[in-house]
């Protein structure tokens, strides 16, 4: 049934993450990834440092949103299926 919480938030967090992959994960990774392409360029070298302070967390996050998601559709709570 499509009214059960816990596959609205499971579809609500699945959501969230593809946000947090497209928005902080996928340029923290392509701004280090340029960064060590670089010649000696001070400001990109800046821009690179900046993504990878934020790059740990945000993976971290997403990775968080996908355990729990996992989780729920495993679990099914108040499902009355059986699982």
């Amino acid at each position: 049934m499509m009214g059960d919480v816990w596959l609205i938030t499971s579809m609500v967090l699945t959501g969230l993450a593809a946000a947090l992959m497209l928005l902080f994960v996928v340029p923290g990774q392509q701004a280090t990834v340029d960064a060590l392409d670089a010649p000696q360029d001070q400001a990109e070298q800046d821009r690179a440092v900046k993504g990878l302070r934020l790059l740990p967390m945000t993976a971290g996050l997403f990775n968080l949103l996908w355990a729990v998601v996992t989780v729920l559709m495993v679990i099914r709570p108040g499902s009355t299926t059986g699982a």
